[in-house]
């Protein structure tokens, strides 16, 4: 074996991976990354395994040239970095070594590059194929031509402008080229499929026509523009039914002499294009053909000299044409006699539609004709190896889908379906030629959606198309009735929902919907027998060549119609892509605004799982991720071994295989991590694949590190002194370095600080004169700083986030969610909240065997967040809407900042919606309404029973209070505006005080109760345990507490709130008392509250209803003169109210229900006994005995 240095050159340090069955994580999330990478460096192509992933960049890159096309002449897959010529090479040497058929699948939805992806196909074929200059085989080099000139011929005649494409192809070909012996193009053939012939009478607003109408336009000589009557595309009525004459970077002019060149490479005569170009005429001036109604609905042409030239350029009688274009044959027959012929007049609208149905079949038919004058002119009866490629229309959904859609993307399920059963064969192949166990991967089979297409037996959508064309021969309204009654016998296949006058399929792509009207009449694709007669009667032979068809009366066999064709035309491209040995192209659009340098992650992220990248990468890794050569191995990691290497050079003498064996001895690599094939070897896991590079690297080093050291030795006092002034210097640099990083930091931190309050002002204005404000949103010095629980420090959430905890946070707090059981009634539950670049995760807190465990409870995907909603009331509580989840409803102090994260994320302002009463969706498919109430008692929010009950805030229009010009005065609080100290938020509470009993509208409603203490635990919800911190740890942060970091003040104000905390009162705010029972009777004064204590007369010292003390809710009625009673006797007390227990530890009872007091734990929450119950009650559902 000759000895090679290897290159110091490590392929997984490249931007991005060249194969992404590499990749450390498989998920779509980490394929659409990989992509993103290499598309921002240029790198349009990626490998999975054998199959080639295109991004369309929408910007030429110069990467065809002439000197890298021959790069990978005779190169394999692994030699080079993916490119479409390597997938050339690898289907051109296939053929040559393995002596079978070859074909390239190229695939992808409209505008993804499929069309230019097929020209660089046969451009290497065309360059590659042959010998090398070889001009003695002149019918050789006559093909290669051919190959070529037939992309510029067709596209202007099949393609055109379409929202999502500046150059769609519409229509679908399979391109074969044939080889004789010596592996030289001898040969070819070309299948067209439905071609979207309504392209020629109508275009959608911002689409074109076919591109051979604008460029005969503008390109067409003087000589024809004088004989056919040709002018500027906007002189004709089918070329601006698009309101679009021209495409950004295209001269129409130029394109036209290309379509000329290859007509004349491909060998079409003068009179050929004179006689094609006429016809091209004779449709632009019958679209110029216009007609008006007269008395009894009868159309008559408005223009005759505009009709007489149409009928000029189609060499047919003037008067022939008129009578076709304004009246219908119709025979009456009475069983086989011949019947009387009648001239039926048409209305305006049946005659403007026989017009189109003219110009659309005679476009249909030439093109049909260039298709087989481009077979002639490569064809070739011998019988060689072939070499297919497939440029099919991509998936379609429009807003308005139909017949031509339905087509389009039943060819692309037959392509899917192929996909993924080649995919695996070809797995399944290779481990079995290399004698490696192979365990099955379950995939999804779209078979089923092909069998609701074109299934016979139930019968699929084409059979029940047909069947309603051969029985309804009325006008096309009663047939599409007709077809979407018989419709329904599908509604057994999960795939198809009928949805009134349209149905929908669940194609592997993606829902979509098809409107019935207009089916009908499209699938009969059958020329009217007046048009037909017309046509036949031209002068031109060309035109009568178009039209052979022959007219037979009293033939009963019934016309095929398109249905029937497309899917004859499918099932035949299945069967001979099933001879040949399949090469893949997925190709992907990087955006729909056809822009360069753009990657819209989403819409990216779609064609990914549609197109089932994940599957396919798992199918590659399922076995073993990896595989290679015994002597490209040996070849590659040689260096890793001493029985192989020895100062840089191979010096291994036995077989590959055994060397390839010695270097994973060498490394201590375990069986069980790689299989040894026939000609291969297999790494399981890309892991060892990253191991063994990582080693290899290494190598330099420890190479570079020994001839240092060497070196060192032997100059060792020398550079002794110079790496003492070495080492000074840079320690000098260094703490320069640190210096001008440091007041870099500080300036940074300076500048951070201005973008977070600008985010806020622009929040603001969402919220403002919409719901009721808190004092804590008014604050001057209040930012939003985003990720409040400081995440990235915190391993414990990031261990509950999996694999987001690579993440970027750019939000996080404490919250309390609410929590639907299935046995009991809604409640709240804390939760960490944490918002990433990519999805809102929620992870709650759970004691498992008294160790805290922090458990990831809901991802969100912020792609899937539509809209927001929240209350008008002055609460914390925010619903998040995801119609393709279901919604989360939470209560967080820092909800609006959360929104505007959200918001800046997704780059536009989502929707929000105010009011009393929210609906969401609790679970998918299962919605959940909350109405909010405003009670001035309920300090806190109370939530209950679906209930919300909160007291007002702030103004809906308060604005934000204006920074203080002084910070370190101290100015009181509540005064001013923003002069006071900022006000202490307290943090939403779990369940809230227990809700009171619903009573008879003849009694006092008591009043709410105040939550009962309970020991402090997340999110403050009452009665639940503290969870115990693992030992060492330090402490955990509970969710509804304080964050892990507060926020930054002025100097000298007061501290600011920390979002979540728990509960405080700060001096002078603490609940309101109610108003004053004392005042003159029947002026307003508020009901007695039950259990309040009663005033004595003339208690205060002054006048009723002034300045007296308030009745306190919930305190206990005194007599004058209390009794004595004796120190062990129990105080007894008497139910006013029935009360339900909501916790565990709480005591049911009655209305009139006697308690015994045990403890008065506070002023709310009393402790008592009812019969053999023990637990807590609300002091003011009870009052004391009297005896």
């Amino acid at each position: 074996m000759t000895s090679k240095k290897p290159e110091w050159n490590n392929a997984m340090k490249n931007e991005g991976l060249d194969d992404m069955t590499l990749l450390s994580k498989v998920t779509n999330d980490q394929i659409l990354e990989n992509l993103k990478k290499r598309f921002e460096k240029d790198i349009i192509y990626t490998n999975i395994g054998d199959v080639l992933i295109s991004v369309n960049p929408f910007k030429p890159i110069p990467i065809y040239t002439d000197e890298i096309l021959h790069e990978y002449v005779g190169k394999s897959r692994i030699e080079l970095p993916p490119h479409v010529f390597s997938i050339a090479e690898q289907t051109y040497r296939s053929m040559i070594n393995d002596k079978e058929n070859q074909c390239v699948i190229i695939s992808g939805e409209s505008g993804a590059g499929k069309t230019e992806a097929a020209k660089k196909i046969m451009q290497y074929i065309a360059a590659v194929s042959g010998e090398s200059g070889s001009t003695s085989n002149k019918k050789v080099e006559h093909v290669k031509s051919i190959i070529l000139e037939t992309n510029p011929l067709l596209e202007a005649f099949g393609n055109a402008k379409t929202l999502r494409n500046n150059n769609s192809s519409r229509f679908g070909k399979y391109f074969e080229i044939q080889f004789n012996k010596n592996n030289e193009p001898e040969g070819g053939k070309i299948t067209n499929y439905l071609l979207e012939k309504s392209r020629v009478v109508y275009q959608l607003n911002g689409e074109r026509n076919f591109h051979i109408f604008y460029q005969f336009c503008r390109g067409a000589t003087k000589k024809e523009q004088e004989e056919f009557g040709i002018y500027g595309p906007e002189s004709f009525a089918y070329l601006t039914k698009g309101n679009t004459l021209d495409i950004d970077g295209v001269d129409d002019f130029e394109e036209f002499g290309l379509t000329r060149n290859a007509m004349n490479v491909i060998g079409i005569t003068a009179q050929e294009q004179h006689n094609i170009f006429k016809l091209i005429a004779a449709i632009l001036w019958l679209g110029n053909i216009e007609f008006k109604e007269q008395a009894g609905d009868k159309a008559v042409v408005v223009d005759q000299s505009v009709l007489d030239f149409a009928a000029q350029l189609l060499d047919v009688p003037s008067n022939f044409l008129k009578t076709t274009l304004e009246f219908r044959q119709l025979e009456t027959k009475r069983g086989n006699q011949r019947g009387t012929q009648y001239n039926v007049p048409l209305n305006k609208t049946q005659a403007i539609s026989g017009r189109d149905a003219l110009a659309k079949a005679i476009y249909d038919r030439l093109f049909n004709w260039l298709v087989e004058r481009v077979n002639k002119a490569m064809e070739n009866n011998a019988q060689g190896l072939m070499i297919g490629v497939l440029d099919i229309y991509g998936f379609e959904v429009f807003d308005r889908n139909g017949f031509e859609q339905f087509c389009i993307n039943y060819v692309n399920e037959k392509l899917q379906q192929i996909f993924i059963e080649f995919t695996l064969k070809n797995e399944q192949n290779e481990y079995v030629s290399e004698g490696i166990k192979w365990e099955p991967i379950p995939f999804f089979d779209n078979k089923i959606v092909c069998e609701l297409i074109e299934g016979k037996n139930p019968p699929g959508l084409f059979s029940i198309l047909d069947d309603v064309c051969r029985a309804v021969h009325a006008e096309s309204e009663g047939a599409d009735k007709s077809l979407l009654q018989r419709i329904a016998v599908c509604k057994s296949n999960p795939h198809f929902d009928p949805r009134g006058n349209a149905f929908c399929i669940k194609h592997y792509a993606g829902d979509v919907i098809y409107e019935g009207a207009g089916m009908i009449e499209k699938n009969k694709d059958t020329l009217l027998k007046d048009h037909l007669e017309l046509l036949q009667i031209s002068a031109n032979k060309f035109v009568s060549v178009l039209f052979p068809d022959v007219i037979d009366t009293d033939s009963k066999k019934l016309p095929t119609t398109a249905g029937f064709k497309i899917k004859s035309q499918a099932n035949d491209l299945v069967q001979t892509l099933i001879k040949s040995t399949p090469h893949y192209i997925r190709c992907l659009k990087s955006n729909d605004i056809k822009k360069p340098n753009v990657f819209d992650g989403p819409r990216v992220l779609h064609q990914i799982k549609y197109l089932g990248l994940l599957d396919n990468i798992k199918v590659r890794r399922a076995g073993f991720a990896y595989r290679t050569l015994f002597s490209k191995f040996l070849e590659r990691y040689y260096l890793l071994s001493d029985k192989t290497c020895y100062a840089a050079n191979n010096i291994w003498k036995s077989d590959p295989l055994s060397g390839c064996k010695a270097i994973l001895q060498s490394q201590n690599v375990e069986s069980s991590q790689f299989q040894v094939g026939k000609t291969k070897i297999f790494i399981r896991y890309p892991e060892m694949l990253f191991a063994l590079e990582e080693t290899r690297e290494r190598y330099w080093h420890d190479m570079a590190s020994r001839i240092k050291n060497a070196y060192r030795n032997y100059k060792s006092f020398q550079y002794e002194c110079s790496n003492r002034i070495k080492n000074a210097f840079r320690n000098y640099k260094n703490y320069r370095t640190r210096c001008a990083q440091t007041i870099q930091g500080y300036y940074r931190a300076w500048k951070q600080a201005s973008p977070f309050f600008d985010l806020r002002q622009q929040t603001e204005q969402l919220v403002n004169g919409r719901k009721e404000r808190q004092r804590f949103s008014m604050l001057s010095v209040r930012k939003f700083y985003g990720d409040y629980l400081d995440v990235r420090s915190q391993n414990y959430l990031l261990d509950a986030m999996a694999e987001g905890r690579g993440e970027e946070v750019i939000f996080s707090a404490k919250c309390q969610i609410v929590v639907h059981p299935l046995l009991s009634a809604n409640k709240m539950s804390p939760r960490f909240l944490i918002v990433t670049k990519q999805a809102i995760y929620l992870i709650k807190l759970k004691q498992n065997k008294n160790l805290a465990q922090y458990l990831l409870d809901r991802r969100l995907p912020i792609s899937e967040v539509a809209s927001f909603s929240m209350s008008s009331l002055g609460d914390n509580y925010l619903f998040v809407h995801a119609p393709m989840d279901f919604d989360i409803a939470l209560c967080c102090d820092l909800k609006t900042e959360m929104m505007a994260h959200i918001n800046k994320q997704k780059g536009t302002q989502l929707p929000v919606n105010f009011g009393v009463e929210i609906e969401y969706q609790k679970k998918k498919k299962s919605n959940n309404k909350v109405h909010f109430v405003k009670e001035e008692m309920h300090k806190e929010p109370l939530f209950k029973k679906n209930t919300i009950h909160i007291a007002s805030g702030l103004a809906a229009g308060s604005t934000i209070n204006k920074v203080r010009k002084n910070p370190s005065r101290n100015l009181s609080s509540g005064g001013g505006s923003g002069g006071g100290v900022p006000m202490r938020m307290p943090a939403s509470t779990g369940g809230g005080p227990k809700p009171m009993a619903s009573k008879p509208m003849a009694k006092p409603a008591p009043a709410k109760p105040m939550a009962k203490p309970a020991p402090p635990t997340p999110g403050g919800h009452p009665g639940s345990k503290p969870m115990p911190n693992p030992a060492g740890a330090k402490p955990l942060p509970q969710p509804g507490a304080g964050p892990s970091k507060p926020m930054p003040n002025p100097a000298g104000a007061k501290p600011l709130p920390q979002p979540g905390a728990g509960p405080s009162k700060p001096m002078g705010m603490g609940p309101k008392p109610p108003a004053a029972a004392g005042g003159a009777p029947g002026r307003g004064g508020p009901l007695p509250q039950p259990g309040a204590m009663k005033q004595p007369a003339g208690a205060a010292g002054g006048a009723p209803g002034r300045g007296g003390p308030l009745p306190q809710p919930g305190a206990m009625k005194q007599p004058a003169k209390p009794a004595a009673k004796p120190a062990s006797a129990a105080p007894l007390y008497k139910a006013l109210y029935d009360y339900d227990a909501m916790q565990p530890d709480e005591l049911t009872f009655k209305e009139n229900d006697t308690i015994t007091l045990i403890k008065k734990v506070d002023a709310d929450w009393w402790m008592g006994s009812h019969g053999s119950q023990k637990g807590m009650f609300p002091s003011n559902y009870v009052e004391i005995l009297k005896k």
